[in-house]
């Protein structure tokens, strides 16, 4: 059964306070990082976006700490022209972190950070399902001899057709269960297919 996308489950519901870590890494205290944290925040949002910035946006929406919505919606994004390229250009570039150690402890003590990155990576899926659903259908109901497997998967996904490789496992297990029935129970089990079969029969006549 398909899961289907929540975007509740994107919600901060963790203990985690971001300058914490910053703080024990630097050796200053927590209202020292918490400045240099949120100068570095300034200084972000007012350079030119990165593609994923809309993300990070909402994540900050859904309660997330600035640093820890950064680096979701940039783990998430695709690697292809991803801006910045390393997570060590994100952590001190953008972060205003001295190493990318500090995230590394963030994703091990709350493993709910990769969980929340991998959703992301995945809600494209869901964002465009309609759309692909509705291309399949056009294409398979065109009385064209190129859409053959676009019919197959379309009835494939209704029900209405069976490839061949599962019928023939459903042959196979079948044949193992045959193995461990007794004479009588073989008589009875051909009797009652027979009679299937042609109930089955007198239905598709109808």
């Amino acid at each position: 059964m398909t899961t289907q996308w929540n975007d509740l489950q994107l919600s901060f519901d963790f203990e985690l306070d971001e300058v914490e870590d910053d703080a024990g890494e630097r050796k200053v205290s927590p209202d020292e990082a918490r400045v240099i944290s949120e100068a570095a925040r300034q200084t972000f949002e007012s350079k030119e976006k990165p593609e994923w910035f809309k993300d990070y946006l909402g994540l900050i929406e859904k309660g997330w700490p600035w640093r820890v919505a950064c680096y979701i919606a940039w783990a998430s994004s695709p690697k292809i022209n991803r801006w910045p390229a390393t997570l060590k250009e994100l952590a001190t570039d953008v972060l205003g972190l001295t190493t990318p150690r500090v995230v590394y402890t963030w994703r091990k003590k709350h493993p709910g950070i990769d969980t929340v990155i991998a959703m992301m990576q995945a809600q494209a899926l869901y964002e465009h399902r309609r759309d692909v659903i509705e291309a399949l259908v056009s294409v398979a109901s065109t009385p064209d001899y190129k859409a053959h497997n676009d019919r197959k998967l379309y009835l494939e996904m209704l029900g209405d057709y069976i490839p061949k490789s599962k019928l023939e496992l459903g042959k196979a297990g079948k044949s193992d269960e045959l193995n461990e029935k007794s004479d009588d129970d073989l008589r009875r089990w051909l009797t009652d297919d027979e009679e299937e079969t042609v109930e089955d029969g007198d239905d598709a006549s109808e």
